[in-house]
């Protein structure tokens, strides 16, 4: 009866001294540091993860701003092509073959083939001079091609070089490429992106900077703790998990908050679309983060935060050891 008793008891200080068991006591323990910081220091924790969400909300505005305008983009301009006008001599089995050679190019996609008579409705069609070219007792207008580039061509160099091949063939009389449009929309892109590259560096130093003294404040405040937990022997890691595990839950908990101010600007400006919308006619909406990109920013904003909290620590355990 005495060993039924006490087999229990033993089989628990067993568990406790195992390695997983250790493993979550130190987990729990580096939590619940993490934890009554945050609220005996409530007022500051805010404020800094206020901080550092702001910091994180403007390089996601604008990338949602980005991402929305090549979206829009691509549905208000067409797809950037070149306009072929063939030789009026040709006949049309000639001018078919003629086409064949444009379809044989690798940066070609699509050809739309307009014969003279197609050309012809056409113009009369949009321009409203039905009555000036019946008068006529030749057609004018000659046979059209219009070439449609690959997606890896849609480039103003590339397009060029496309003009420029197309233009050398026998049977072409010109070629008409139609990219002012392109070229302003790539270049106005182009700026847009390196804008939203140069403000997200700065708030990732920006983040890694309020994260990294709020570490540095948190050290100091547990100085005298610190020491005496390396003076009975207390390892390394030991002392670092409860502020790595502070930059994780800052990371964290600010990302979130970026997140819903990121929503909030969404629809403070959804009125400002329909007024787009009305003006151009088109339906304009602005899409937010997919799921993806949310669970991105998140994880990004934890690695920021660990990697922040863990040099800061180094640092000054670093210097509390030399002093001390």
């Amino acid at each position: 009866m005495i060993k039924a008793k006490f087999k229990p008891s033993k089989q628990k200080k067993h568990k406790s001294h195992s390695f997983l068991g250790r493993w979550q006591r130190q987990i729990g323990y580096a939590w619940h540091n993490v934890f009554n910081y945050f609220y005996q220091n409530i007022f500051a924790s805010l404020l800094t993860i206020f901080v550092i969400a702001i910091s994180i909300t403007l390089p996601t505005i604008g990338y949602i701003l980005l991402k929305n305008a090549n979206q829009a983009a691509e549905q208000w301009y067409p797809t950037p092509n070149l306009t072929v006008y063939i030789d009026k001599t040709l006949s049309d089995e000639q001018s078919k073959d003629l086409i064949d050679k444009f379809k044989a190019i690798s940066e070609v996609e699509n050809v739309i083939y307009l014969s003279r008579d197609e050309t012809r409705e056409e113009f009369k069609a949009w321009s409203g001079f039905d009555d000036a070219l019946d008068l006529l007792t030749e057609n004018p207008l000659p046979a059209v091609a219009i070439v449609f580039p690959i997606e890896t061509a849609k480039q103003t160099n590339k397009l060029h070089a496309l003009q420029a091949e197309l233009q050398k063939i026998v049977g072409v009389d010109d070629v008409h490429l139609d990219d002012s449009w392109f070229t302003r929309l790539m270049a106005l892109t182009n700026m847009v992106k390196s804008i939203v590259w140069t403000i997200s560096i700065f708030m990732v130093i920006a983040v890694s900077l309020v994260i990294g003294n709020s570490i540095r404040l948190n050290i100091v405040a547990r100085r005298q703790t610190i020491i005496v937990m390396q003076l009975i022997g207390a390892t390394e890691g030991f002392i670092l998990r409860p502020f790595l595990y502070n930059g994780i839950f800052t990371g964290l908990i600010s990302a979130i908050l970026a997140l819903v101010l990121s929503k909030v600007f969404i629809l403070q400006i959804d009125s400002t679309m329909l007024q787009v919308s009305n003006v151009f006619g088109k339906i304009v909406s602005i899409n937010g983060l997919s799921w993806d990109e949310s669970l991105l920013i998140i994880l990004f904003s934890i690695i920021i935060g660990w990697l922040s909290a863990f040099i800061a620590t180094k640092k000054y355990l670093n210097e509390m050891v030399i002093v001390s």
